[in-house]
This record gives structure tokens, C-alpha cells and sequence, in this order.
């Protein structure tokens, strides 16, 4: 019976995929040395965005056919490598999009809401925190995206709807500067977008390509009054100029799921800031959610095992390249 890793658990319904089909191992940690012990024996691993499957831990992991991600983003696995020794790396595109879009435009709410601030301030018994008149209407205000496609453009969809928010963009492989796409207005420079916008919101994937695409003189150039909201990966934004910029008042505020380093250092001083809402990465990880996406990345694995190719392969045009993969058909090491 083939052998599959779980360097983290997943959702009983994808167990049950698993169930009398594949042997499960379940990391007691998700340390890269427990991982390079565990994954000699097996033919798969099922990955959360815990942990890290690097260079070394391939290399050890000598009977692996895939790697199946239970999301979209592949940027904590070695795909290079990976497609170098003819091993699928799996993910599921698209399959979070509605509720990274719903937890972005809660945060959008949020933010514009007050409704921290409010929230500590009636529990303190501070009542006359009413009168601050810091809270803000949606109506007509500008949404800027860095980058518009799935969850992006989802976001879009809901803000325009129910908001009537005029939404602007920047991502050069959805749109070119000056075109309008589903009431979406692209321009060809990140810069016009944070010059802009009222509220800024990052949907790029993370990567060696996207690592600080978000400087400190990006930020200088949002209003004073404006938002920034990343529900992408914590690397795309420089987070010692997003606190600085956060400390010396240059943005009104900020709302983040996700972090540099995970989880954030308690000395983090984001963790302290009255004008920034908290997530620990959890967009995605709503009830339903959490099944699709459990579901889809052990039926990845369950098709591999059963000699069919699953629908998402990240790296099919490199395998097919190299000849791992001919005819539509997996060719085993």
C-alpha cells in the first residue's frame, strides 16, 4: 500500500478520500529534520502552508510522485526541484477565491467601520467613542488592487455591488493601462494605483518575483487617509517600512492575514498597533472551504496513485517538457 505524508492534519473529509486506499503518516511536528525522517518511505505528501518541502527534504524523499497543496499558492515548495526529479507538485487554483475575497472585504468593512476601535472602546466603557466620527462610508471610494485575477476580481465584484466603489488595478498579465475589464480600471504603473486608492489590497502570488514588490516608497505614495489590506503572502510587502510608514501616521491603518515571519515574533510591533486589524493566515480557512480544499489535494493524490492525471498540475508544461509526462499519461520513476 502506497505511503502518504502529512506533514500537518487536514480535514476529516479528506481522510476519508484517503481511507483504506493509502497508509497516512502524520508528522508530530512540522521541523524540516522530522519531515526528511518521515518522507524516505512514501510516495506523496499533502501540504498545508506550515510547512517547507525544500531541496533537501526531495532529494531524500526518493519514491515521491507528488506533492499536493490543499491551495492555490506553491511558494513553500521547491517546484524547480521537484520538476527536476518528475515529481507533481498539485495545487487547487481558485478553489479559496470566495473566501479570501469575503475575509478581504471584511477587512475593508472593518477598517472603515472602526469597528476595533469601537469594539475595545464599548467594553471599556467608553461610550462617547461614538462621537469620533473617524468611521467612513464605502459609497464612491476607491478600491486599488495589486493584482486582479481570481480572488482579486472577486473582491472587486463585491465591493462594486454592494458598495458602489469605484475599483482600480494594477497586474500586467490581466490588464493593460487604460483598458477597462468588468468595471476595472487598469494602469500600467504600481505607483498611480497607490496614489489613488482610498484602500489598497494585495492578491499577488508569493515567490522570488513578488518578495518586497511592496516598498516603502510605494507606501509613501498612498493618501494619509487610506488602507492598506494584504490577504496574499507576507513577503510581498516590506514589513519594516509597512511599520514604519504605520508608525509615523502616513496611512491611516492597515488590516493583515498574513506575516514575513509565521507566526508573528510577540515582539512583532504590528501586534501592539491600535490602527492594524490581525489574522493568523486564516482567509481561507472557513468551514467550507477547509473541505474543498482537503477534498481536492487527496483526490489529486488518489488519481496519481490510480495512473490518471489530476485537473491542477502546476508544473505539467515543465514535466511534459522533460518527458515525465507523455500522452497525458504519468511516466513512473
Amino acid at each position: 500500500m502506497k505511503k502518504v505524508l502529512l506533514p500537518q492534519r487536514i480535514h476529516d473529509s479528506g481522510m476519508k478520500i484517503l481511507k483504506g486506499k493509502v497508509e497516512v503518516i502524520i508528522a508530530p511536528d512540522q521541523l524540516k529534520e522530522t519531515i526528511k525522517k518521515l518522507v524516505k518511505d512514501v510516495q506523496a505528501i499533502i501540504l498545508r502552508t506550515g510547512a517547507r518541502i525544500d531541496k533537501d527534504i526531495i532529494t531524500e524523499g526518493k519514491n515521491l510522485l507528488v506533492i499536493s497543496r490543499t491551495g492555490a499558492g506553491v511558494d513553500n515548495i521547491d517546484v524547480q526541484e521537484a520538476t527536476k526529479r518528475g515529481i507533481l507538485v498539485c495545487n487547487l487554483p481558485g478553489v479559496n477565491a470566495l473566501s479570501v475575497a469575503e475575509h478581504t472585504v471584511a477587512f475593508i468593512l472593518s477598517l472603515a467601520k472602526q469597528l476595533k476601535f469601537m469594539d475595545d472602546a464599548t467594553r471599556k466603557g467608553n461610550w462617547n467613542a461614538r462621537n469620533s466620527y473617524e468611521a467612513i462610508d464605502l459609497e464612491g471610494k476607491i478600491l486599488g488592487l495589486i493584482g486582479a485575477g481570481r480572488i482579486g476580481s472577486q473582491v472587486a465584484r463585491i465591493c462594486q455591488n454592494a458598495f458602489n466603489m469605484q475599483v482600480v488595478a494594477y497586474d500586467p498579465f490581466v490588464g493593460k493601462g487604460g483598458e477597462l475589464k468588468d468595471g476595472i480600471k487598469f494602469y500600467d504603473r504600481i505607483e498611480e494605483v497607490f496614489e489613488r486608492a482610498d484602500f489598497v489590497s494585495i492578491h499577488v502570488a508569493g515567490g522570488p518575483q513578488t518578495r518586497n514588490l511592496i516598498t516603502g516608497q510605494l507606501l509613501s505614495k498612498m493618501k494619509k487617509d487610506a488602507y492598506l489590506i494584504n490577504t496574499s503572502r507576507g513577503e510581498v510587502i516590506d514589513e519594516k517600512a509597512l511599520i514604519k510608514t504605520l508608525t509615523e501616521g502616513k496611512i491611516k491603518g492597515a488590516a493583515l492575514d498574513v506575516f514575513t515571519r509565521e507566526p508573528p515574533s510577540q515582539d512583532n510591533p504590528l501586534l501592539k498597533m491600535e490602527n492594524v486589524i490581525l489574522s493568523p493566515h486564516s482567509a481561507s480557512l472557513t468551514k467550507e472551504c477547509v473541505i474543498r480544499l482537503a477534498e481536492g489535494a487527496c483526490q489529486a493524490v488518489i488519481d496519481v496513485f490510480s495512473g490518471r492525471l489530476p485537473r491542477y498540475i502546476f508544473n505539467r508544461k515543465e514535466l511534459e517538457k522533460a518527458g515525465f509526462i507523455k500522452e497525458g499519461k504519468l511516466i513512473k520513476k
